[in-house]
């Protein structure tokens, strides 16, 4: 019983005290990442401020009103 306790006491202590792997930013780990972001950024504001065509001829979801 006592070697059970010991050895989940040290578990614990060993997962509290766990160091993991140091996470790095993909701009800095991947070569040319951070312009193919920042093209993917001017794509994306060039298509946001350009403005969507309206169908005249819009489907109709509801039927029309019958008194």
């Amino acid at each position: 019983m006592k070697s059970l306790a010991t050895s989940l006491l040290t578990l614990l202590v060993l997962s509290l005290f766990h160091v993991g792997c140091e996470m790095h930013p993909a701009s800095q780990t991947i070569k040319g990442y951070a312009e193919k972001m920042e093209k993917k950024e001017v794509k994306d504001q060039q298509q946001a401020t350009r403005s969507e065509v309206a169908d005249p001829d819009a489907p109709t979801y509801f039927p029309p009103k019958s008194n």
